[in-house]
């Protein structure tokens, strides 16, 4: 199958793209110029944190327009320095396109946090454990966001302090873990 890439227009991001499936992912390929763009808008911005992104990003957040239904995603590296945008099923119907059709892509830097708020009861529970909380706090942020929605997706007040009381102890680990380096 020709990889089919059209660029609309290189300066906002938009170009015209076939949905591809590897096992039971969709995604398209990013045309190069748009990818090196992106990622000189990457480079240019300041992270959250207030630190210089890296010289060459490896991963680039992205709101993304596709056939006019609009969703936050990640570009991903897909070999050789190039990038693709995996579809989600959600985006896929909303955008009314599956494997082989073209569509209409528009992608924009995402340079909101995507960081989620950590659940009061969980924040206090390892604030009484100093060293689980630094643990936590040493996560890198996919872990974290993870490690949150693990703890949150317990409804009952039971089953969230069996959690918590697990959280505490596998952070702990880590801690311990970490220091015996």
């Amino acid at each position: 199958m020709q990889n089919m890439s059209v660029i609309l227009n290189n300066r906002r991001g938009r170009f015209l793209a076939t949905i591809y499936r590897i096992w039971m992912m969709r995604h398209v390929n990013v045309p190069d110029d748009v990818a090196r763009d992106l990622a000189k808008q990457m480079r240019s911005g300041r992270t959250a944190k207030g630190s210089k992104p890296p010289a060459t990003p490896r991963y680039i957040p992205v709101v993304a327009i596709v056939n006019g239904k609009s969703a936050r995603t990640t570009l991903v590296p897909a070999g050789g320095g190039r990038y693709r945008m995996q579809i989600n099923t959600a985006l896929r119907k909303a955008a009314h396109a599956d494997v082989g059709d073209v569509v209409s892509v528009e992608l924009r830097i995402d340079r909101k946090s995507r960081a989620l708020p950590v659940p009061p009861d969980l924040q206090a529970g390892l604030k009484g454990h100093p060293k689980a909380w630094k643990a936590f706090q040493a996560l890198a942020p996919g872990q974290r966001r993870q490690f949150i929605q693990w703890f949150d997706s317990a409804k009952s007040p039971v089953a969230r302090s069996r959690r918590l009381d697990r959280a505490v102890d596998v952070l702990l680990e880590r801690a311990l873990l970490r220091d015996s380096r």
